[in-house]
């Protein structure tokens, strides 16, 4: 067979994708997933992972998925930012993960304590899941090696458990769901190689759902055709012949064709791209900076303090101990063949380019030094890729392929003392990437909130105070009552409603508006830390006491009725 990174003949033989195996290293995955992330076990049906944040919404896109009456619920709703409503086609649905909510919604119910597990769940699902997909990947490449089972599972690890991933998974469930990636690559350079049609439809299905998954990874999956063809041009030293040129644009049409329901509402819907492509990037120091959740975090604080963009987008260690593994395994000199760590190397370092943003950031201070993004945060379309750091997925990908190479020539080494160096180098790399300061948000319906869900009328809800947290928890508090909010975040505001011309002056002129919009009851959320933060824009809290009947009351928010 073709060697997936040569395609000359070759020494090295090849097995099924998928081996007897493999349900040893799910297997094992799994309970890595339970070992590392125990603080999370106790609480999956009573609190959501991640802080007060963006899992907040993620929570809503599940419960949203899951209680639609039709597809168009998917496109367009008015359950957020009532009564306009607001077009979905940039919202940060995570597909594979809400279809998995969704059913099992359908089959175990949707009550809120029902809808929290089944959004952990399948939040955790994504470490042994993306682990297991990127061992398939890393062992296609390996081949029949001595130590290839034990480099495809280093990579799994590496891929699946980077501090990254554990940052996504407590805000962004979207970013999150990594899994599809490594298949699509594992399939595309098979189909290259073997000239396979079959190979190349299961690539365009895969990177179909990496896109639906998250939008941005539909162009990882395009940069990577495209290093991939200059790499091995590169290497070759020749133009590249027509079935490496035919296989990408296939692979492009065939997942444009799958995603055209989605993307086409997706172009044509205009609105402003917010700003990031010079914020949210990967920082040169934070590749090497202990990030948030290291066991060290406390000795990265200060350069944390001075990234820009925010604490979870700025997380790219790469991991000392890994990378101190991958400079020994590129420096010593063996026979082994060293293709896979010379394509992973390049590979790095292709996508931590992308990573790095319009110019390159060093201690959070921007250099000046332009870089790619910088054109393509111009381009039409392009420009909506608005956080340049998330590229970094790929980078892991690449990393774990170099630890895999190198974990293969490691194996070679049988003494003693290199025996004891690969275990402590095993053990430095599991703690260099051990989690910590695992945050959980609780999330109960606030028994205020029953005047609201008892009331079977068509009506929308206003919750105040207002902000971008609190928008976020207003939408997943929704789920308690079931009406549609006047709040609500998405990704992109593609038109101007009702909470953006609210009359908080005037509360006698605010009540005519909010009657002739039909929402029937106010939500005031009390002072909690920086969730709900009151200021002049949201008018006074004891204007409204007095403007408005109160219906409800608890130590978490006040029930007001408008009409």
């Amino acid at each position: 067979m073709m060697v997936a990174l040569d395609t000359s003949a070759g020494a090295v033989t090849r097995r099924p994708i998928i081996t007897a195996t493999m349900p040893l290293v799910v297997g094992g995955f799994v309970v890595l997933t339970i070992l590392l992330f125990w603080p999370w076990l106790g609480h999956l049906s009573s609190a959501l992972i991640g802080p007060e944040e963006d899992n907040m919404q993620d929570f809503w896109n599940s419960w949203h998925a899951a209680t639609a009456h039709g597809w168009r619920d998917f496109l367009f709703t008015n359950q957020i930012r009532y009564p306009e409503g607001t077009s979905l086609s940039y919202h940060s649905f995570a597909w594979p993960q809400v279809a998995a909510v969704m059913l099992l919604g359908h089959i175990f119910g949707t009550s809120l304590t029902d809808l929290i597990l089944f959004q952990n769940l399948t939040l955790l699902a994504s470490f042994p899941l993306s682990a297991a997909a990127m061992f398939l990947l890393a062992r296609h490449l390996l081949g029949e090696r001595t130590g290839c089972n034990a480099g495809a599972a280093l990579a799994g690890f590496v891929f699946a458990f980077n501090p990254w991933h554990v940052a996504q998974v407590m805000h962004h469930a979207h970013v999150a769901t990594i899994e599809f990636l490594p298949l699509f690559v594992l399939f595309y350079l098979k189909a290259l190689d073997e000239r396979n049609y079959l190979h190349l439809a299961a690539a365009s299905a895969m990177m179909a759902l990496s896109a639906l998954s998250c939008w941005y990874y539909l162009f990882y999956a395009f940069f990577f055709m495209a290093f991939d063809l200059v790499f091995r041009c590169s290497r070759d030293r020749k133009w590249p012949e027509k079935w490496q040129l035919a296989a990408p644009m296939l692979c492009v049409i065939g997942s444009i064709l799958l995603l055209s329901p989605w993307l086409i509402p997706m172009i044509m819907a205009r609105g402003p791209a917010n700003a990031g492509t010079n914020a949210f990037v990967a920082d040169l120091f934070a590749l090497v900076v202990f990030p948030p959740s290291h066991f060290l975090a406390r000795l990265g604080e200060s350069i944390y303090a001075r990234l820009t963009g925010n604490p979870w987008e700025a997380t790219v260690y790469l991991g000392l101990a890994n990378l101190a593994a991958l400079a020994w395994a590129f420096a010593c000199k063996t026979e082994t063949d060293k293709r896979v760590m010379h394509y992973a190397l390049v590979g790095m370092l292709f996508f931590l380019v992308l990573a790095a943003g319009e110019t390159l950031h060093i201690g959070g201070h921007p250099s000046g030094l332009p870089l790619p993004y910088f054109v393509l945060a111009k381009l039409p379309f392009f420009g909506n890729v608005r956080t340049p750091a998330r590229a970094i997925v790929m980078v892991y990908m690449f990393l774990g392929l170099g630890l895999a190479q190198a974990c293969v020539i490691a194996a070679r080494r049988v003494g003693i003392r290199q025996r004891a160096c690969m275990a402590f180098a095993a053990i430095a790399i599991l703690f260099d990437f051990f989690p910590t300061n695992l945050a959980a948000t609780p999330l109960r319906c606030s028994p205020a909130l029953a005047a609201i869900a008892g009331d079977s009328d068509s009506f929308g809800v206003l919750d105040l105070p207002r902000g971008y947290i609190a928008g976020n928890i207003a939408m997943a508090l929704s789920a308690c009552h079931g009406h549609p909010i006047v709040a609500g975040e998405t990704s992109r505001k593609l038109a101007v409603t009702l909470a953006d011309q609210l009359e908080t002056g005037n509360l006698a002129a605010q009540q005519r508006q909010l009657t002739a919009a039909h929402v029937k009851y106010i939500v005031l959320r009390r002072s909690k830390g920086h969730s709900f933060v009151w200021n002049e824009t949201d008018g006074s809290l004891d204007d409204y006491l007095r403007t408005y009947p109160q219906v409800g009351s608890d130590d978490e928010a006040i029930v007001l009725r408008v009409y």
